[in-house]
């Protein structure tokens, strides 16, 4: 558990593949945070229209009256993509979104492809943050590079790197140190609880605390795992503070 002062925002959550209802998954994800001592979080959708995590539309109507749920919606250029866009549109105006994800490397799509202009145009225009998964199987679609001329050729807009390109996480920090504008989502990367991690996390965090959220992959992951791996890091009361709870906060705007 948490300790008492101590407030925790996971920056990343799914809804998980079972059970097979949305209102029965809500209320497991929600379980889990309370059993877990974590006070809010973000759900990200699936881009997919039908989905065990839960589609754009369904997480927006699924959390809408939930006050410690944001939620960020996924979009594919693949699937039905203009009336994903108005949707998307209507639900940012609505301010049932904080953010949209992109699933670069699950589907074929470089950061930096000319159809996802549309999508930076809707983050300015709401001034809310894009996701992009990254690492992983078909890391190149967002390799550091790829990151890095995306953020340059939008610096108005934030973007959230989950997972890190893991597992190259100190390639990944160390492309991206003077691109302000691109955050680090810690999901997954606790996973299996990888020493070797450790320095290369307690060295960046310390450098760009206000740049790191914490985050679990919960639906996929284990919270309590990632609460207990990022715990374990050596870092000050102020550094801690940014990862778990103040920058999710500020990006998120909750």
């Amino acid at each position: 558990m948490n300790n008492t002062h101590e407030i925790i925002i996971d920056a990343h959550l799914h809804l998980p593949v079972e059970p097979v209802l949305l209102e029965e998954k809500k209320t497991v994800l929600l379980e889990e945070m309370r059993r877990n001592g974590v006070s809010k979080g973000v759900v990200i959708s699936d881009s997919e229209l039908e989905s065990p995590i839960g589609s754009l539309i369904e997480c927006a109507e699924l959390f809408d009256s939930c006050p410690d749920i944001a939620v960020v919606g996924g979009i594919s250029p693949y699937i039905c993509y203009t009336q994903q866009l108005e949707l998307m549109d209507n639900l940012l105006a609505r301010g049932l979104l904080v953010g949209i994800k992109l699933f670069c490397g699950h589907e074929p799509i470089y950061l930096g492809d000319d159809s996802l202009n549309a999508v930076y145009a809707l983050a300015g225009k709401y001034c809310v943050p894009v996701l992009f998964h990254s690492g992983w199987d078909n890391s190149h679609f967002t390799a550091p590079d790829i990151i890095r001329e995306a953020a340059k050729a939008h610096p108005e807009i934030e973007f959230v790197c989950c997972h890190c390109c893991y597992p190259n996480l100190a390639d990944c920090f160390r492309a991206l140190a003077d691109c302000v504008n691109v955050h680090f989502d810690l999901s997954s990367v606790a996973e299996g609880r990888n020493a070797d991690f450790v320095p290369i996390l307690e060295a960046a965090v310390r450098t760009d605390p206000e740049r790191f959220l914490f985050g679990s992959d919960f639906g996929s992951c284990d919270q309590a795992e990632h609460l207990e791996f990022f715990r374990s890091l050596n870092l000050s009361e102020y550094e801690r503070q940014m990862l778990f709870c103040e920058n999710a906060r500020r990006m998120y705007r909750l």
